[in-house]
């Protein structure tokens, strides 16, 4: 699979020069383009309280704000959906325009200063010498992005996301969740609070983990970690968990315990598995090795991440029969959301409508 073209959508917030950072280091070596894009969502923007006799405040229809010369004084407040500062440049600052405006004067004035931001960030990255260009549409952000992904031909999402603390289930960002349970293509999950700010190429991994169960479905994520191993030269890690077999009932009740009874045949099985992607990998002249470990699949994959230099996790996810759209698989979820690394989810070709 070939990368040429990577959406990163931005929110305004800090994590946007840290995730355009370190995606350069992903497109300059796979002399990808880059799109940056940000969303305004008409819903998250909240207009100055209406009057009891004219109580109209939706954008485009007729209200007190949709009246020339009228002052809504501080304008409007609160998020614009992926745009932070409404009538501000995201992230730039967290005040509002004192200027005569009505409900679609708004929108427009947002829409402006967030095309003027993506415009700005898409500058940086063209400095450095990749080639990217800036976006502002209106919508929701989930779904915006995931047409606009598929109608601009896009191969890979990169989003923003994080985690909860090691006590807890890691969480996602509502917008990142949604596109990676509803995209079609590759979507990267970056952890920003990991990452520097802007400082040019930064996110070319020394390692790429791809974690198999012996499944067609789990092979789907081989393509596209072997394409950026070429492209950024790096080490690429099969990885396949195995886990002990449980046996055991007695009279009254079933009790269960680990035993070794065919578990040195499970493991030879597993080893002999990743022995044909190690040589695919060989004859692409890509550095390759396999591994085999034991226990839970989430947490073992997760210890092997974070024993490697600078890794990208890459693994598949499973689809769902009867659905529009595909389902991650539950260990593909707890890795996203546990790792704090960046972790790139790859859907298999059966979930495309």
């Amino acid at each position: 699979m070939s990368v040429k073209k990577i959406l990163v959508p931005l929110d305004g917030s800090e994590n946007a020069e840290k995730i355009g950072g370190w995606v350069a280091g992903i497109a300059d070596p796979l002399h990808a383009e880059v799109e940056l894009l940000t969303i305004v969502d008409p819903e998250k923007i909240e207009l100055p309280d209406s009057t009891a006799e004219d109580n109209h405040m939706i954008p485009g229809r007729p209200g007190p704000y949709d009246k020339p010369g009228y002052d809504p004084g501080i304008g409007v407040s609160g998020a614009a959906g992926m745009v932070s500062g409404p009538l501000i440049a995201p992230g730039h600052g967290g005040h509002v325009e004192h200027a005569p405006a009505f409900g679609t004067q708004i929108l427009d004035r947002v829409m402006e200063q967030a095309a003027a931001y993506v415009d700005r960030e898409a500058a940086q990255m063209n400095s450095i010498g990749v080639k990217a260009s800036g976006k502002a549409i209106m919508g929701d952000p989930a779904t915006e992005i995931v047409k606009h992904a598929e109608q601009e031909g896009c191969d890979l999402i990169a989003m923003a996301t994080h985690r909860g603390s090691s006590l807890a289930r890691g969480v996602l960002g509502s917008v990142t969740d949604r596109v990676l349970h509803s995209a079609h293509i590759p979507v990267m999950a970056v952890h920003p609070e990991h990452l520097s700010a802007f400082s040019g190429a930064t996110g070319q991994p020394d390692e790429i983990l791809v974690p198999l169960d012996g499944s067609e479905r789990s092979a789907t994520a081989v393509a596209i970690a072997l394409d950026l191993a070429t492209a950024i030269g790096a080490e690429v890690v099969f990885a396949r968990v195995v886990q002990y077999p449980y046996y055991g009932v007695t009279a009254m009740d079933a009790a269960a315990f680990s035993s070794d009874y065919g578990f040195s045949f499970q493991r030879k099985a597993a080893e002999t598995s990743l022995e044909p992607f190690v040589a695919r990998a060989d004859k692409l002249g890509i550095k390759a090795r396999s591994v085999v470990v034991t226990g839970a699949p989430a947490g073992r994959i997760l210890d092997l991440a974070k024993s490697m230099d600078r890794p990208l996790i890459v693994m598949s996810t499973r689809g769902e029969s009867g659905f529009k759209r595909w389902v991650l698989g539950s260990v593909t979820d707890k890795v996203v959301r546990s790792s704090g690394l960046p972790v790139l989810v790859v859907p298999p070709p059966a979930a495309k409508d």
